[in-house]
């Protein structure tokens, strides 16, 4: 594991493998979500997680496999690209991990022209758990940081 200092206390990076493991594991997310997959979201969830996309908080596999399929159904309606970087794995004990990832989220809705401007920037803030399975997301929670705000509030 690599040690980096971030103010007063040190932080234990996670090692190249787990770096490698937990990126994948926000790719895939971000995948399943722009390519018609997000009723698969719920898989690399252990069975209690969270995901905190909206003011609700989704508890529970189940709750985040029905907003998964929430989005599939609408998907014809509507198309999203999230584009995942800076991410940055904490080890919180040997099986254990915190990490941001900056999302630049591309979206048009409807018959709406495609733009290149981002419909949104945002941070996601994820905890993550080494399973038999490999890792998981405990929670992962999005904080908005920049807005298009000429669009509807639409749930990515």
């Amino acid at each position: 594991m690599s040690q980096t200092k971030s103010g007063p206390t040190a932080e234990l990076l996670v090692s190249e493998a787990d770096h490698v493991q937990l990126s994948r594991l926000v790719t895939e997310h971000a995948w399943r979500a722009d390519n018609g997959r997000a009723d698969t979201i719920h898989e690399p969830y252990i069975d209690d997680g969270e995901l905190i996309v909206g003011p609700t908080p989704l508890r529970g596999r189940e709750a985040i496999l029905e907003w998964g399929r929430q989005l599939v159904a609408n998907a014809p309606r509507r198309s999203i690209r999230h584009v995942c970087g800076n991410m940055r794995f904490v080890s919180d004990g040997p099986d254990a991990a915190e990490g941001t990832t900056i999302l630049t989220v591309f979206m048009v809705a409807g018959s709406e022209p495609a733009s290149t401007q981002p419909f949104s920037v945002g941070e996601d803030h994820d905890r993550f758990v080494r399973t038999e399975q490999g890792w998981r997301f405990v929670s992962r929670r999005w904080v908005e940081l920049f807005a298009r705000g000429d669009v509807l509030n639409l749930p990515l």
